[in-house]
């Protein structure tokens, strides 16, 4: 349903996977979607997380009562929690309050949980594909934080291995980076970190494979964010995560989504 990713007595990292699931085969949801965008039925993606809830609750002694969800739009904006019947347009939620889980949905994109270690700090949950890094979504969201104290833990996504795109982009996502300042390199030392070359194949002469890990990673140590976790594992390959690059090329309609969830208390 859930692995824990990091917890003390102050916060909590999970993120869901898909639980039963057949990836490779003609299913397409498994078992445990978070997702109500993705043409899943309705009232099944509602138990999930309602199911989430209560497990959570359980598994915090009672100390989780509510979770918030996002509608996500590949920006950077950032907004705070607060209960409201239609989510927020947004790719970041904050918050202060004890009790209360910020979650953002992934399918490849890198979730990022941000914390203060601390009583009293601040929480964060930040949803970065490459459109989120090259728009600054991290850098936003930390200026909201009151404590620049804060650690960071990254939830499964896709690994460069699996993540191929054209020059043509990469260069765009570099340029972006730099002229935002969003890293303490040149365009050259940032291409050399997060972009390899492909050179098997002579069609592939205008394709590469970028590390948006990485690149989250270099982003952080900009903001003297410490990350708390080493493994980060690839969405791609592992059987129960879900990935909308490895569904689509496996030509299927739809693809579920994966739950971060940080909570205080």
């Amino acid at each position: 349903m859930f692995d824990v990713l990091y917890q003390n007595n102050h916060t909590l990292v999970i993120q869901t996977h898909a639980g039963r699931f057949d990836k490779w085969g003609d299913d397409v949801y498994g078992q445990f979607n978070m997702g109500l965008h993705v043409l899943d039925n309705a009232p099944h993606v509602l138990d999930n997380r309602a199911t989430l809830l209560r497990e959570l609750h359980q598994l915090t002694g009672g100390k989780i009562h509510q979770i918030h969800w996002l509608n996500q739009i590949h920006g950077n904006d950032v907004t705070t929690a607060k209960a409201q019947i239609t989510p927020a347009n947004a790719d970041a939620l904050i918050s202060d309050e004890c009790g209360v889980g910020l979650s953002i949905m992934t399918a490849d994109c890198v979730p990022i949980a941000l914390f203060n270690d601390c009583d009293g700090g601040q929480i964060a949950c930040i949803h970065a594909g490459w459109q989120g890094l090259t728009k600054g979504i991290i850098a936003n969201t930390v200026k909201q934080f009151f404590d620049k104290n804060i650690k960071a833990v990254i939830g499964a996504c896709i690994s460069q291995a699996s993540y191929e795109i054209d020059k043509t982009l990469a260069n765009n996502i570099i340029n972006s980076v730099i002229d935002k300042q969003l890293v303490d390199l040149t365009f050259d030392e940032l291409y050399q970190t997060i972009i390899e070359d492909k050179i098997s194949n002579q069609n592939d002469t205008q394709k590469c494979l970028i590390d948006i890990v990485k690149l989250t990673r270099l982003q952080l140590a900009h903001l003297n964010i410490t990350v708390m976790n080493d493994n980060v594992p690839c969405s791609y390959d592992k059987p129960n995560l879900y990935s909308y690059r490895q569904q689509t090329h496996a030509k299927k309609h739809a693809t579920g989504r994966m739950a971060m969830v940080v909570v205080k208390y």
